[in-house]
């Protein structure tokens, strides 16, 4: 910094700070493919558990979902011709290994889906390559993410979350399919969401508690301009993800729940995609320091 700078200078940027772009083809193709990379390891767990009527048919709509995500991810891109080329840097960039984990994923799962449908042998190995590929390429897409200059996305949580959007929104998917027990799945999904609550909570006091003006700007921004968007998130994760769930009986009734469910589950996860997009607050060189009394004039 310049040896001039008057002795009240501070950073303005934990009083200046504003939501950054909002990206709606990353937050439909994350939590699109969550949802349905989800829906196929609760499918693979219920087959293994025995578990045949249903699958198939929950299985096609996972598979048209993620197809629908993937799809979608175009959109974000300059030149989606060229999209194939994000291969080429697969042993170095996590998006390269995301394309590539993904582009699997749906190869594999519609073969998975197929066996299911026509209940063709050996349908499990292929489940177990399915889910492992899937929860991969999650693992992959929420790296990206992990870059030193976004500080509030640099961390375990950013994996984790994105983990647990798939647990919460995958066992959903299964009940609303009618693939297996509805009252079990619902507790599952409640399960993910509580770990998710607890999730959300680490990240917002660990931004209050920091020393660093970007996660302190990113907890003014969750309190202050994105407050009602944050407050609505939690609410439609515990309405949706956890109170309704709970509160499934095994009767036709259950499913028309579970459905509200899922639609409240999604739309909470989406919100919650797009306050994790919004309220990043990125690093930035010196050019924002002012001095305060120049505020002030």
């Amino acid at each position: 910094m310049p040896a001039t700078l008057p002795p009240n200078t501070r950073p303005r940027d934990i009083t200046h700070v504003v939501p950054e772009q909002a990206h709606w083809s990353l937050i439909v193709m994350t939590v699109l493919t969550q949802l349905s990379v989800g829906a196929f390891v609760a499918i693979w767990l219920l087959q293994l558990l025995g578990r045949s009527a249903g699958l198939g048919i929950a299985a096609v709509v996972s598979l048209a979902v993620g197809t629908l995500a993937l799809a979608s991810a175009t959109l974000h891109l300059g030149r989606p011709a060229y999209a194939y080329r994000a291969l080429r840097m697969w042993r170095r960039s996590w998006m390269s290994r995301e394309v590539l984990l993904f582009g699997a994923f749906s190869n594999v799962a519609a073969a998975y889906a197929l066996m299911l449908w026509f209940q063709l042998p050996g349908s499990a190995v292929v489940g177990g390559i399915t889910a492992l590929l899937g929860v991969a390429g999650v693992t992959a897409s929420a790296s990206i993410y992990r870059v030193p200059a976004r500080p509030a996305w640099n961390t375990p949580y950013t994996v984790l979350h994105f983990n647990l959007t798939a647990g919460i929104l995958g066992p959903l998917v299964a009940a609303a399919a009618a693939a297996g027990d509805v009252r079990w799945l619902g507790r599952a999904a409640a399960g993910m969401a509580g770990v998710q609550f607890v999730v959300l909570a680490l990240r917002f006091f660990r931004c209050i508690a920091s020393d660093s003006l970007e996660l302190r700007g990113t907890a003014r921004l969750l309190s202050t301009v994105l407050a009602k968007q944050f407050v609505m998130r939690g609410l439609l994760l515990a309405v949706g993800a956890v109170v309704l769930p709970l509160t499934v009986g095994p009767a036709d009734a259950g499913r028309s729940i579970i459905l509200i469910a899922l639609a409240l589950a999604l739309a909470g996860e989406i919100l919650g995609r797009y306050l994790f997009f919004v309220s990043v607050v990125p690093k930035h060189l010196a050019a924002p320091y002012l001095a305060a009394a120049s505020e002030a004039a």
